[in-house]
């Protein structure tokens, strides 16, 4: 197993790409933490790990508030006992609407969500990886983060800036054996796609036929990768950006 014995949090675990990475971890040995901001879906997650013979517990945390990371991290430590992996997946998208249009309060929802929670979260994260002597954190940013995308100026903006964090920060922290590291999704299978798919049938397929390989990403294809940068097996990997979207970026 790529994680046996080893301890890992994800947040924003409770459904989409964050409930993949924590079955993924899960799968390969790591005793999980699933946090999230709802208590539901975290302790279905949980649940489900732990009824396919995995090991798995939830958390409730706002990861813009820092006190509420400092107790995420400390629940973490007080339950197994260490951290070794984390993934930074919490997150979310803007509005439709022009920068001009784009009122302050939208952009720093997304802001202080997209970057201020994964700058919050690495900063205890790796405390508590320091004293492990190592580690490895995934940040989730997206092919936003790569790309122009007209209209979601706040989105764009902040999966951006989780992209500079991430090399810099991996820089800073690859001396202490800790490896950082960023993965970019394309449009994935999540809750949310699938509303669109069932609602509105022709945008989903316009999604789909602008992706070369014809389809959308499923979250565990996401997962998949976050486990690989997250394993010894990407032991040489510091600072990447691991972009993850069917070829729609080389086009």
């Amino acid at each position: 197993m790529l994680l046996k014995d080893k301890v890992a949090l994800v947040t924003g675990g409770g459904q989409g790409i964050g409930e993949a990475v924590c079955k993924c971890y899960a799968k390969e040995g790591a005793k999980v933490v699933v946090v999230d901001y709802n208590p539901e879906t975290a302790q279905k997650v949980a649940k489900e790990i732990c009824a396919s013979g995995g090991d798995a517990v939830s958390f409730v945390a706002d990861v813009t508030k820092k006190e509420e990371i400092e107790a995420m991290v400390k629940f973490t430590i007080d339950t197994y006992g260490r951290l070794d992996c984390a993934c930074n997946n919490a997150g979310k998208s803007s509005a439709t609407i022009n920068l001009v249009d784009t009122p302050i309060e939208n952009f720093e929802e997304v802001y202080n969500l997209d970057v201020k929670g994964v700058f919050l979260c690495c900063q205890e994260e790796i405390k508590a990886m320091h004293q492990n002597k190592g580690g490895t954190i995934v940040n989730i940013s997206s092919t936003s983060g790569i790309l122009g995308n007209p209209g979601i100026v706040p989105y764009n903006t902040s999966k951006h800036a989780v992209l500079g964090l991430t090399k810099s920060v991996a820089l800073e922290e690859c001396k202490n054996n800790i490896r950082i590291n960023a993965v970019c999704p394309g449009v994935t299978e999540t809750p949310l796609i699938q509303n669109v798919r069932k609602n509105d049938p022709d945008t989903y397929q316009l999604f789909c036929t602008q992706i070369p390989l014809g389809r959308l990403a499923t979250p565990e294809e996401i997962g998949n990768v976050v486990l690989f940068l997250s394993s010894d097996l990407s032991s040489y990997v510091i600072g990447a950006t691991v972009v993850v979207d069917g070829g729609v970026t080389i086009q």
